[in-house]
């Protein structure tokens, strides 16, 4: 037997089926076109997003190795904080705003004068920040309407298949509006915010089955009739299940649009209130603590585009840091805002020590080793709370370069262990295994085999103490010419 995993990521989707033992059959990927209609704007168009699934899903099955091997159950990892309007027949009313979209600032300054960003952590466990989807209900239609219900992408994805509209606990809390502690929509925040609870689907938790295919979606993508469809996860935990973590053991850094650390526990960790980390409830015995920065691979995609733009594949010659020797540089990744531990949306990014040397190679490795000393400021921030490092395995695009992976390791003091790239779609097919009682559940799946091992090098150790300390103090640095940018704007 055979589970698939459907990843829906921002820049793209990938669906892929694996073995019951996490080991990949087959798999197909597409880009997703990211719309920016206007400054702070930022969408998908949920329906094609959902097109592509479905002829991918064909491809897949339709690969000689999933057809000596069918599938059994399929399941979800999804991007946090998109949301899509949808009508009464379930079709999309419009976009979906992804979580860089601007357009909930004004909604989370409301709740955050209705009942203080202690509170909405408290109940949450998400730190009040605009790019939650609850924030974004009220700017999805024109005028303020309100659709008949919105759905995450994965829900509306879904249903298509066959499913009843439900979603995870962890996507749950992304939006905004979940009480993680007692386990039902937030009637002190829905209400704050004039956000109708008969709006969104019902909380279930990972793993649920949640429908199954019907004939006609059977017809299109040659998937049998009746095939288990199972409630997935944010990516974010679902790279977490897929690249190995274990709560208290193994910590996953997935490196994608965006970086992010996730960090597993046992309960729900007390000790974050008036931060920018998150946690949410992933299954019996897993808390999954988040931390990470906005902008991670997009950065690196902007720089690239910036200095390559006419080259086919400038990745393979701008990240190749073989030959680049640690640069006296420094970036700051903020293009999207600082992320976790700053939470704040308006921060900038800045490149720091730039003189008439200076190289792109230089640069490149700059932008690089930016993401090492995030990590690190990352886990020092969770130590003080109580939360103990832990071996860290590294996922997503950004470890298959094992020079890139060490220049990071360097950065952070950390050794990383690259595990897997595809740990998301992983994750989603060990879900669906789950779901069919494969698995017994998230604390039991298996582990991908460690792929390279970057240690940090004695040789640069001092360096990257100074460079780390120094990093550490650029935000509140520079928070005072971020803010007189941000005021030219406003009056712009």
């Amino acid at each position: 037997m055979s589970f698939l995993g459907i990843d829906l990521g921002t820049t793209g989707s990938r669906v892929a089926a694996y073995d019951a033992d996490g080991h990949e059959l087959a798999a197909r990927s597409q880009r997703t076109a990211v719309v920016r209609p206007a400054q702070g704007r930022a969408e998908i168009d949920a329906d094609a997003v959902r097109a592509a699934v479905v002829r991918l899903v064909g491809e897949v099955v339709a690969h000689p190795a999933v057809v000596a091997d069918p599938v059994e159950a399929l399941s979800f990892s999804t991007l946090g904080e998109a949301v899509v309007p949808v009508g009464p027949d379930g079709a999309a009313l419009g976009p979906a705003p992804l979580s860089m979209d601007l357009r909930g600032v004004a909604s989370a300054e409301k709740l955050a004068a209705a009942l203080g960003e202690d509170r909405v952590q408290r109940l949450t466990g998400q730190p009040l920040h605009p790019m939650f989807s609850v924030h974004k209900v009220r700017e999805l239609l024109p005028g303020g309407a309100l659709p008949a219900a919105v759905r995450t992408v994965d829900d509306h994805v879904a249903g298509w298949f066959g499913a009843a509209p439900a979603i995870d606990l962890t996507m749950a809390a992304r939006t905004g509006a979940y009480d993680v502690g007692g386990g039902r929509w937030s009637d002190e925040i829905l209400g704050a915010l004039d956000v109708p609870a008969a709006l969104l689907s019902e909380p279930v938790a990972a793993g649920t089955v949640i429908g199954t295919v019907t004939a006609d979606a059977a017809a299109a993508t040659g998937l049998r009739a009746g095939v288990p469809v199972v409630a997935g996860v944010h990516d974010q935990a679902a790279a977490f299940l897929g690249g190995g973590g274990r709560a208290g053991e193994r910590s996953v850094f997935s490196f994608g649009s965006s970086d992010c650390l996730t960090v597993g526990t046992v309960e729900r960790p007390e000790t974050l209130l008036g931060t920018g980390l998150a946690t949410y409830p992933v299954g019996p015995g897993l808390w999954a603590t988040l931390a990470g920065t906005a902008a991670g691979g997009w950065a690196l995609d902007w720089f690239a585009s910036l200095v390559h733009h006419d080259r086919v594949d400038p990745w393979a010659s701008l990240f190749d840091l073989t030959a680049t020797p640690p640069p006296a540089l420094l970036v700051l990744p903020y293009l999207a805002g600082s992320g976790t531990l700053d939470n704040d949306p308006r921060a900038r990014g800045a490149l720091l020590g730039l003189t008439l040397e200076t190289t792109t190679a230089q640069v490149a490795r700059a932008f690089v080793e930016a993401s090492g000393y995030e990590l690190a400021k990352i886990r020092a921030a969770l130590a003080e709370r109580g939360i103990a490092g832990t071996d860290v395995y590294a996922v997503g695009g950004g470890s298959a370069n094992p020079s890139a992976l060490q220049a990071r390791a360097d950065a952070a003091g950390l050794r990383l262990r690259a595990a897997t790239l595809e740990a998301s779609s992983r994750g989603a097919a060990l879900l669906a295994a789950v779901g069919v009682g494969v698995h017994e559940g998230v604390g039991a799946l298996p582990a991908p085999p460690v792929l390279h091992d970057a240690r940090p090098e004695p040789e640069h150790a001092a360096w990257y103490t100074r460079q780390r300390e120094t990093f550490g103090s650029l935000y509140p640095l520079l928070r005072t010419v971020n803010d007189s940018f941000t005021a030219l704007e406003d009056t712009a």
